[in-house]
């Protein structure tokens, strides 16, 4: 039997998704876990309680209640990496008590909810990467501002300037047929948040990525670079979601991308890191970059101040180095590229999720899962929107993502279908998901659609960033 590990460290977790649930459980492998979350989602209860911390529910967005928390429970480090705490300031009243967090306070996190600064910043720092874009400041510019798209025949995603959890961007024609649907897509942004500016944007062509770098403000380090399945059904169809699934390969790399792609994502992300420290706004945590692999090389996307879900996910799942070592490296500034490593292994992770996602459901779903046959598989569970409520039943909450499922192995068809399998046979219940995630016809697929764009001859950079 092995030893109890030595829980030197104490650290806070703010959220109850999945992604927070992925902390949780690589935190409590040397750490003592407490956590502020939505609900008692059944990992982070598990961490926390396996691991001697202290759990609270809560409003997630409450600086005042978090930090209360925190010095109640004698927390050393605090580790805030969700979209909503992040925006509402959490990391900066966290700071301010004394507590050692690691996050983007309110100020840096402005990359991510603003849409149209972090592509303004973009534009200023990095312009070869960056797609033609309008701001429209009221409904009156709509028809001119289109315009500036339609004349040159381009099409258009239109995107609000705040957050809307990644479901509030609609694209042409997959979600927007034509210019007027635009318009009027723009015209209820318009209503529905009428302290917002709307964002038009060329609508990129090639296919969608994601990397990670791990920063202290100064330093940074790429994570192995992610490919994100936001479409509720399989084939890419379906509306917008959160995320249905992910997948990273062997390298850093992925199959579609050269190591000139990665090095030019890591080019941008050190030129906003040093731009928000020359203006007073040092970046720390997780800098996340949303690219586009297109036929003039890597065009920018957008920008979150945490890690992705699902990417987060496959990101710990892979993560050599522990991640209490990571985090203090961050808080300390000691991040340095090879203290840093991951395992040579394919991810994959697949969402669950209930039938009417990302819509509402009238009602609560059960589900059964056999956990035991689960970790027997090698395979990794993350709860995010549900309870526990006995035995191996659970019940699913709210319209959130559901749980999810991971793998790795030496290549990425061969987790995905490891995933399948385990679902297939550990739940029972009326949740879906998409089995083509990772699937080699998929990534087949992929190939294909960029065939003549991806260099045959690349080779490892000599440095790395």
């Amino acid at each position: 039997m092995n030893p109890e590990p030595t829980r030197s460290d104490h650290f806070l977790l703010v959220g109850g998704g999945g992604r927070e649930a992925s902390f949780a459980v690589s935190l409590a492998r040397d750490s003592v876990v407490s956590a502020f979350v939505t609900h008692k989602n059944p990992t982070i209860v598990e961490c926390v309680a396996r691991s001697g911390g202290a759990l609270r529910i809560g409003d997630v967005r409450d600086p005042n209640a978090i930090t209360r928390f925190a010095v109640e429970n004698n927390i050393e480090f605090a580790f805030v990496s969700a979209d909503e705490p992040l925006a509402a300031g959490v990391v900066d009243s966290l700071l301010r008590a004394g507590i050692k967090t690691i996050g983007a306070t309110k100020a840096a996190a402005r990359i991510e909810w603003d849409k149209i600064y972090s592509i303004s910043l973009m534009q200023a720092v990095a312009p070869e990467f960056t797609p033609l874009f309008t701001v429209v400041e009221t409904p009156e510019q709509i028809p001119d501002m289109l315009r500036i798209f339609s004349d040159r025949g381009l099409p258009v995603a239109v995107k609000p300037e705040g957050l809307t959890g990644g479901k509030g961007v609609k694209i042409m024609p997959d979600h927007l047929p034509d210019y007027e649907s635009c318009a009027a897509y723009a015209r209820e942004l318009f209503s529905s948040r009428p302290t917002e500016q709307v964002l038009f944007v060329e609508k990129l062509d090639g296919i969608e990525f994601t990397v990670m770098g791990l920063t202290d403000g100064i330093n940074l380090v790429m994570s192995p670079a992610s490919y994100d399945y936001p479409f509720r059904f399989e084939n890419d169809t379906g509306p917008g979601t959160g995320g249905m699934g992910c997948f990273t390969a062997t390298t850093k790399n992925l199959p579609f991308l050269t190591y000139t792609d990665i090095e030019d994502c890591a080019e941008i992300m050190c030129k906003i890191i040093h731009y928000l420290r020359l203006a007073n706004t040092p970046f720390n945590g997780i800098i996340n970059g949303g690219f586009f692999k297109t036929s003039k090389g890597i065009q920018f996307m957008e920008f979150n101040s945490r890690f992705g879900d699902p990417e987060g996910l496959n990101i710990l799942t892979i993560l050599e180095t522990p991640f209490s070592e990571v985090l203090k490296k961050l808080y300390y500034v000691k991040l340095r590229n090879h203290s840093v490593s991951f395992t040579r292994k394919a991810s994959v992770i697949k969402y669950l999720v209930a039938p009417e996602y990302p819509d509402p459901s009238p009602e609560p779903t059960t589900f059964m899962l056999d956990q035991v046959l689960l970790d027997q598989m090698g395979l990794n569970v993350f709860f995010g929107a549900c309870e526990h409520v006995e035995d191996n039943l659970y019940r699913t909450l709210g319209s959130s993502r559901v749980l999810a499922i991971g793998a790795t192995a030496d290549d990425i068809p061969t987790a995905s279908d490891l995933v399948n399998r385990g679902i297939d046979r550990c739940l029972s219940g009326h949740l879906e998901y998409r089995a083509d995630i990772g699937a080699q016809k998929d990534i087949d697929r992929l190939m294909s659609r960029l065939k003549t764009q991806i260099q045959t001859t690349d080779t490892p950079p000599q440095t790395g960033k």
